[in-house]
């Protein structure tokens, strides 16, 4: 007796290629958002050498994976290939004097039950440094290796 193949459905896909960079408030961030729906944010983001984000955080759950560059989150070090957590409510800060790319997933928070709200995020008030060389790392800024 013959077997019949169930109806596969069609996937959505997009192609980042075909997606323009948009403006961040950081002058020196830009992305592409790939997905944003169901509560959850995929965006691929590159960042000009010099970046510097200053100590913030959010009520929803992050992870980023390096795709190039190397980025000192938190000091610490990361490179391409890494996965980085970030949960809900964690202070951060980004500083890359390379520069770089990375993907990053932004889902709601298991515990505050915050999703992510703004694909470039002009609504997340960082309260300081909105001008454009606060978000440029100064020499005294610099990464401890």
């Amino acid at each position: 007796m013959a077997t019949r193949k169930p109806e596969l459905p069609e996937l959505q896909s997009v192609d980042s290629n075909n997606l323009p960079w948009e403006a961040t408030p950081s002058p020196m961030a830009q992305v592409k958002v790939l997905m944003f729906r169901d509560d959850v944010l995929v965006r691929l983001h590159r960042f000009e050498p010099g970046v510097y984000e200053i100590p913030h955080q959010h009520g929803f759950w992050q992870l980023r994976y390096i795709l190039e560059g190397e980025f000192i989150l938190n000091n610490q070090k990361f490179g391409p290939g890494t996965l980085v957590d970030f949960p809900e409510k964690t202070i951060y800060e980004i500083q890359s004097k390379t520069g770089g790319s990375w993907l990053s997933f932004q889902l709601k928070g298991p515990t505050t039950g915050i999703a992510p709200s703004d694909p470039y995020g002009f609504t997340y008030d960082f309260h300081k440094n909105r001008d454009p060389e606060s978000r440029r790392m100064k020499d005294t800024q610099a990464p401890q290796a």
